[in-house]
């Protein structure tokens, strides 16, 4: 029988970059809208924007997100870009669709479809806000999302968009076209290089 020596197994580092620190939630309860404050990009690179389980007050209504700075929440008519799509899951072949808008004021999280307020219908996605720290970028958001409209079809696409100029950003908001945010959480995490 012979023997082999094995070398020295390395346990990975627990001190590595990139962690999810979390800056704030934000839970509604027939909420006009929801606001996190206390966003730093002196600190981080990124934020990951967690939508949980909104439900709005009012049926088939588009969800949409700003962004701001010290003086208040930026709601401009020609400040944001957007584009998203959406695909339905209801059939075989599945539907697609699109849309954009060069010049609003607010970014849209769907494509074609709207959110339902009835039981077992809402919205949910994740997006990140790419604002690296110490730079010079407009702010831009990305992410997926899935939703079940009045209809109860669920869809899911992504969404992107940017504000078209440079901001001292620290606050984001949420909010639905019409009507109040009935239940939900948003929730965000600031995510840095080191």
């Amino acid at each position: 029988m012979s023997r082999r020596t094995l070398g020295t197994i390395k346990k990975p580092s627990t001190t590595g970059g990139g962690a999810w620190t979390l800056i704030g939630t934000q839970d509604a309860s027939s909420s006009a809208s929801l606001t996190q404050t206390g966003l730093d990009d002196s600190i981080y690179d990124t934020y990951a924007i967690v939508l949980a389980d909104l439900v709005p007050a009012t049926d088939n209504v588009e969800p949409y997100i700003r962004v701001g700075d010290s003086g208040g929440i930026d709601s401009a008519g020609s400040d944001y870009a957007w584009g998203a799509s959406s695909m339905s899951l209801n059939t075989t072949t599945g539907t697609e669709g699109y849309f954009e808008d060069n010049a609003d004021s607010q970014i849209k999280l769907t494509g074609t479809n709207a959110v339902g307020s009835a039981a077992g219908e809402g919205y949910g996605g994740v997006f990140y806000l790419h604002r690296p720290s110490g730079g010079n970028m407009q702010p831009c958001i990305s992410g997926l999302y899935f939703n079940f409209n009045g209809s109860a079809v669920p869809l899911s696409g992504f969404s992107t968009g940017a504000r078209l100029s440079v901001i001292t950003l620290d606050r984001i908001q949420f909010f639905f076209s019409s009507g109040n945010i009935a239940t939900g959480r948003l929730t965000v995490y600031g995510i840095s290089h080191t």
